[in-house]
């Protein structure tokens, strides 16, 4: 009889595999790093949050972006997200955050990812190496590596075997405790950061309990449950939810027939690391790999559907939304503002590998279960070395340098030949004992494991040649004396043309700009950038270096660009602005000679100072002078949350240009503080706090539920 794996065993070992897996990001062997929304957005967010906890502040207010948006609304910051603050509590001491550290983060969530669903999987009494086929499918195939990228849809997918183990064990054992564990992980999957993700989880969770119906409202309260523990996030966000104008992100479905080859043909869409990024757009990496493959075909010779139907239940109601068949989808969505932000074809893609990872174990327990006559062990001993010679061929073919493997249809050659040595393996091991079965299994685990590395890590769409190493005092791309002239002045702004820097690198050097790409746009700044600048994008804008007073109006002093920039040359001859030296470094910053800061009275008559007193992203304080009295206004847009006092009074904030603020003051000298606290963050905190007191008084209330359950 096979003896059992511990669990701490199982623990260590995938801890260990997942550390080779992403070997090539971890130190010290580290030559490639996760890109894209990682680096450039992520990251900034997050040190944003670091550099304001290490300096003191709670951060409420982001001033970096759109001239000031909500910070703690903004739920990609994922400030509240448990595993989030070890990342903060990392990098104490350390004068900014490690890009590494917030990408450890990643990989220990594809294993938590894998962990959790093997434990789920373990709990539906299926075999150990049914079980790690299973979990390896949901958290090293296609979809969750594709993500890398995105902290919060990893982080979000590793809670979602959970929610489905507390459903099962809920039905089986007839108590609604252990619905504990959909509240929790419906709420760490929620506070990750990508709320389409947890509409993902929320869809599954229910669609899996269905078919019973006690166990279905139970999992909709635990629903419920879950978004109070998770108000603190929940109602700052809809406080900036507020202004903004509603965004229509479902899509028409996807019903490319390439797109789904994808997931049975590895390299079907070529996305080695040195391929043009202009090759294969809008197509994405999906193979599931030979577990998925053959245990989905072991499993129509299964007996017994009653364990299957929920998870066939949930693959087709997230197959439904993916496709839209008919636009029935679209129909119901378009009738809910809330709806059409969070319910996004694409994401629910994360369900169908949900229900096709224990599908596919399923089938590899029966197969695995069928008593078979006794084989020599030469079959076996030929399986092994099949198994480590393929293996260590894809390994050397996926070297740097190396060909590579082919794209296309030569890739199903590839997927064919795996999926035959993965067949031979299954079907030798059951007839196998002792020492010869342990290492057949070992092999057959590590060859489905570089199967899975060698298609889906160090793949252009998440990963960049060379380690990421932010400096706090740097800019990369800018002369140092040019960068600090910048940051010496943080009452003004910068400003880039379409060579210029991401506006996830201004946030994260310190600098504020007008610009942005961000979620939360309001309606009103979106209609006055549309009237000072232009939308190139639903959120990124161009900005006129010849437009003076939008500049002067938006608190701009500085401008860059490069040789190869559209506003380079004008940039150039226009005698309003000078070129800061020295000037030998890629980002060329112009200066605007006659600039006005972001604050200030607007009318110019009569006599009017201004001294500075204050100036952090939540507070601003200033002493002002007027002999006639006016309006004194901040260039920092108007949200939920700003609060004004005239010497030490509340004061009535007034709106200018409809997007900024501003407050009247008499004549005489005066002291005007505008400060930004969130009602939404304080008054989630105390709903968050008394449902996680209730959430733990409940779980340990006596309680059961009938047997009709």
């Amino acid at each position: 009889m096979e003896r059992p794996i511990r669990l701490r065993t199982v623990a260590v070992l995938s801890i260990v595999f997942t550390y080779f897996f992403f070997i090539e990001y971890l130190p010290p062997f580290s030559r490639v790093h996760v890109p894209y929304d990682l680096e450039g957005y992520h990251f900034s967010l997050v040190d944003f949050a670091f550099q304001s906890l290490r300096e003191g502040r709670f951060p409420e207010w982001d001033w970096a972006q759109y001239s000031g948006i909500s910070f703690v609304g903004n739920t990609q910051a994922a400030l509240f997200y448990p595993p989030m603050w070890l990342v903060l509590a990392a990098n104490v001491g350390r004068k900014s955050l490690s890009y590494q550290s917030l990408q450890s983060m990643v990989f220990a969530h594809v294993w938590l990812a894998f962990f959790l669903c093997y434990r789920w999987l373990r709990y539906k009494r299926l075999g150990e190496l049914a079980s790690a086929m299973g979990a390896g499918v949901f958290a090293y195939s296609g979809y969750m590596l594709l993500q890398l990228q995105h902290f919060g849809l990893v982080a979000g997918c590793a809670w979602m075997p959970l929610g489905l183990w507390g459903i099962d064990q809920t039905i089986e054992e007839r108590r609604w405790q252990p619905l504990w564990k959909v509240v929790a992980a419906s709420a760490l999957c929620f506070l990750a950061g990508y709320p389409p993700t947890w509409f993902v989880f929320a869809v599954c969770m229910v669609s899996y309990a269905a078919w019973r119906w006690k166990a279905a409202a139970g999992t909709i309260l635990a629903l419920g449950a879950s978004l109070a523990i998770a108000m603190i996030q929940i109602l700052p966000t809809l406080e900036a939810l507020s202004l903004k104008a509603p965004e229509i992100k479902y899509g028409s479905g996807i019903r490319a027939l390439d797109f789904y080859i994808s997931y049975l043909v590895p390299n079907y869409f070529n996305f080695g690391l040195h391929v043009p990024a202009g090759t294969n757009p809008g197509r994405e990496y999906l193979y599931l790999g030979a577990p998925a493959i053959f245990g989905l075909l072991c499993l129509a010779r299964r007996r017994g559907w009653r364990d299957v139907m929920p998870l066939l239940a949930m693959g087709g109601v997230t197959a439904v939304v993916v496709t839209n068949p008919f636009g029935l989808v679209w129909q119901i969505v378009r009738h809910s503002t809330l709806l059409v932000q969070i319910c996004r074809d694409w994401y629910f893609l994360a369900g169908l590998t949900l229900a096709v990872a224990p599908l596919a174990a399923m089938g590899l327990d029966h197969c695995l279960r069928q008593s078979r006559r006794p084989r020599g062990n030469w079959l076996a001993c030929l399986a092994i070395a099949l198994l480590a010679g393929w293996s260590v061929r894809e390994l050397i073919v996926g070297l740097p340098g190396r060909p590579g493997f082919p794209s296309g249809w030569g890739s199903a050659v590839e997927a064919a030949i795996a999926l035959g040595l993965f067949a031979l393996a299954i079907y030798v091991l059951p007839t196998q004992r002792g020492a010869l079965r342990t290492c057949l299994a070992a092999v057959l685990l590590l060859t489905v494991g570089v199967d899975y590395k060698v298609f889906g890590t160090c793949k252009r769409f998440n990963a960049v040649s060379g380690r990421v190493d932010f400096k706090a005092s740097s800019f990369n791309g800018m002369d140092d004396a040019v960068y600090r002239q910048l940051s010496s002045h943080p009452e003004f702004r910068v400003a880039m043309d379409q060579t210029g820097p991401f506006p996830g690198e201004i946030r994260l050097q310190g600098l504020r700009t007008p610009q942005g790409f961000d979620p939360l746009l309001t309606a009103p700044y979106t209609k006055l950038m549309g009237e000072l600048g232009r939308f190139t994008s639903d959120r990124e804008i161009d900005i006129d270096s010849a437009n003076q007073p939008a500049l002067r109006q938006l608190g701009v002093r500085y401008f860059i660009t490069s040789e190869g920039g559209p506003q380079y040359p004008r940039l150039l001859k226009d005698p309003r602005f000078r070129l800061v030296e020295p000037s030998q470094s890629y980002y060329k910053v112009f200066e605007l000679k006659d600039a006005r800061p972001s604050y200030g009275w607007l009318a110019e008559d009569g006599t009017r100072s201004v001294r500075r007193l204050a100036w952090t992203p939540e507070f601003r304080a200033f002493v002002v002078r007027s002999d006639t009295g006016g309006q004194f206004a901040l260039a920092e847009q108007f949200f939920p949350g700003w609060r004004v006092t005239l010497d030490g009074a509340p004061a009535n904030v007034e709106r200018w240009s409809d997007a900024f603020q501003a407050v009247r003051a008499p004549a005489g000298e005066h002291r005007i503080e505008f400060r930004f606290h969130s009602t939404g963050v304080r008054v989630g905190a105390l709903v968050s706090l008394a449902a996680v007191l209730g959430l733990c008084l409940a779980t340990l209330w006596p309680g059961r539920l009938n047997r009709s359950t």
